[in-house]
């Protein structure tokens, strides 16, 4: 496992952006997923911060009136008829990005963000569960922040609000009443990666998983206007959508299924670092390999800030 930054390496060199970001950082995350203890195969967990925990739609309902559940649903738009599980603290995603230095969906302050799930009634022993009624990379980015920013009570909602749903269980439009929390950001400066951490590691026990499309990552076309000329060297491709095992791609995978796919793209004790194009993707990659407990970070500024920086790419496969 490649060794930590120092906190002056969390941003990316010269960035106010990342500066902001670093300097109020402080934390340790994660919760234990007894399914993903159970999974033991090539991609082998290394000691760190507990795995995230996964929870399915019986789970949850089981257990929404317990007093430390907070559970977080984040969507794409949110109005006063905005359908939500009861309980839930319905928030939009643009919640949970800020445009900076010419990026889009980088990661807010630190102290913004706790601000933010402080708001939403989060303290230290809250388990936080988050989900969505969109695309599970919505849900992740949730996940994610969290992550970073610390709190060792935290889990993925499989199945979604999609399930949810489906499965004829209560819906409302009824804001619940909630304090403000005791949350306090933490930051593990480790998680977060810029170019530069990359660059000066590339061949060297680090593990690049690219969650972009067949087009951006051969470099055969561009995406909804976000154009690539291919992928990092040593870079293997990892769709978000392969981690799910229903065609809504709502259910998640079971640890070994995960485990098998992080195998084949990494070797023993390598660091994993997920990217796409601006981070909204693979924050859905970098969740599935926490709930394994791999050693992974996330590239904050993805294809878009290498693109920027004219680093280099290689086209196919």
């Amino acid at each position: 496992m490649i060794g930590s930054p120092s906190p002056g390496t969390w941003a990316r060199p010269g960035a106010r952006r990342v500066a902001h970001f670093v300097a109020a950082l402080t934390l340790t995350l994660a919760t234990v997923t007894p399914r993903a203890a159970a999974a033991q195969t090539a991609a082998t967990a290394v000691a760190g911060p507990p795995p995230i925990r996964v929870v399915d739609i019986r789970w949850l309902a089981d257990h929404l009136r317990d007093r430390d559940l907070v559970v977080i649903q984040v969507e794409r738009e949110v109005t006063p008829e905005t359908p939500r599980i009861p309980g839930a603290r319905v928030i939009p995603y643009r919640a949970l990005v800020v445009n900076r230095d010419g990026l889009s969906t980088e990661l807010p302050p630190p102290d913004s963000l706790a601000s933010l799930f402080a708001s939403l009634g989060v303290n230290a022993n809250s388990l936080v569960v988050v989900t969505t009624s969109y695309e599970p990379p919505m849900a992740a980015r949730g996940v994610m922040s969290l992550d970073v920013l610390g709190h060792n009570a935290l889990a993925f909602l499989s199945g979604g609000v999609h399930q949810w749903k489906q499965e004829g269980r209560a819906l409302t439009t009824e804001t619940p009443a909630v304090s403000r929390g005791t949350f306090t950001a933490r930051p593990r400066l480790e998680s977060v990666v810029d170019a530069a951490w990359i660059t000066a590691r590339q061949g060297k026990g680090l593990a690049l998983i690219d969650t972009r499309t067949d087009e951006e990552y051969t470099g055969a076309g561009g995406r909804n206007g976000m154009p690539s000329d291919g992928h990092p060297t040593g870079a293997r491709q990892l769709q978000w959508e392969q981690l799910f095992a229903d065609e809504a791609h709502q259910q998640l995978l079971g640890p070994a299924a995960l485990r098998a796919l992080y195998a084949n793209r990494m070797q023993p004790g390598d660091t994993l670092v997920t990217y796409c194009w601006i981070g909204y993707r693979a924050s859905m990659t970098y969740v599935a390999a926490r709930t394994l407990g791999l050693p992974v970070r996330f590239y904050d500024g993805s294809y878009q800030d290498w693109q920027k920086r004219g680093l280099h790419v290689e086209k196919g496969r």
